[in-house]
């Protein structure tokens, strides 16, 4: 899978959301408060780069206007144009778009890898295509692989949660960066009663890595995967003064972290404006 790890450790970047993910292949967002926004922008950006792109969800998401929908429990053909958005199902009731089986999503990723080697292109490292070997052939996927019923964080996974594809080569774990600086309300959390000791306490850099560590981030089933941890909130001025905190408060506990049996192979702190493409980030490791 292709790293994110680019320059010295805590470099900082601008740009993008797709930039904010190194442009890989395959892209996951889970958590709350943004994830259908980065899917629909990221999307966006592929499709104007010239490039073929399938989004689609392992959960179910409200009807998505922002390209040609592909109702079919079969994914898009290869050869199709543009962006397209892989459903299977809508529900009775409120018209949400249920999306595939995940295994339905990692097969129909493994078969785009394994036409680009029937097609004698071979990939790299990990299986990352080799950036214009393929030139418009290449086709990307983002995936929203978590629900959150709309609010602004989600505090605990069930199980058989996030829904995130073997294939993908980033996942960004997405909370709205508008909470920063605030006390956290019971009404703004997915599942609030896993985030108890968080609740009516300003969320600042302290709380937010406590909560970091304990969610998907650090599961070990995900290890392999390189992590984006966003926060995404609009016209979000000052998006670099949280990052900064988070970077303090990491120096005081990476000791902690380095000797975790579980951590993302790669990890990369970004905020700002998802919609507009203002975002910021460096890399932790």
């Amino acid at each position: 899978m292709a790293s994110l790890k680019t320059g010295l450790p805590n470099s900082w970047a601008s740009g993008s959301i797709w930039g904010m993910t190194g442009r890989v292949q395959v892209v996951t967002f889970i958590g709350a408060g943004g994830k259908t926004t980065c899917l629909r922008s990221i999307t966006q950006e592929i499709d104007a780069a010239g490039q073929r792109v399938v989004a689609t969800t392992t959960t179910k998401v409200f009807p998505e206007e922002s390209m040609k929908g592909w109702k079919n429990p079969n994914p898009p053909p290869y050869e199709q144009e543009g962006a397209c958005f892989w459903y299977v199902d809508v529900m009775e009731g409120n018209g949400k778009w249920i999306g595939p089986p995940l295994k339905a999503v990692d097969d129909a990723i493994f078969e785009d890898f394994s036409l680009v080697k029937k097609k004698g292109i071979q990939p790299g490292v990990h299986g990352e295509i080799t950036r214009g070997a393929l030139g418009s052939s290449k086709r990307f996927w983002v995936i929203e692989g978590d629900g959150a019923r709309g609010l602004k964080i989600k505090c605990r996974w069930e199980p058989h949660e996030p829904q995130i594809p073997r294939q993908s080569d980033c996942v960004v774990l997405v909370l709205d960066g508008g909470l920063w600086g605030k006390v956290l309300q019971t009404e703004q959390v997915h599942r609030p009663a896993g985030c108890l000791d968080l609740l009516g306490h300003v969320w600042n850099a302290e709380k937010a890595w406590r909560y970091f560590l304990r969610s998907p981030v650090f599961a070990p089933q995900y290890g392999q995967m390189s992590w984006v941890i966003l926060l995404n909130a609009k016209a979000f001025r000052d998006s670099g003064k949280p990052l900064l905190e988070l970077n303090h408060r990491w120096t005081e506990i990476q000791r902690e972290i380095i000797e975790l049996k579980y951590r993302p192979n790669h990890l990369r702190l970004a905020a700002g404006d998802a919609k507009e493409g203002k975002l910021q980030w460096f890399d932790l490791w």
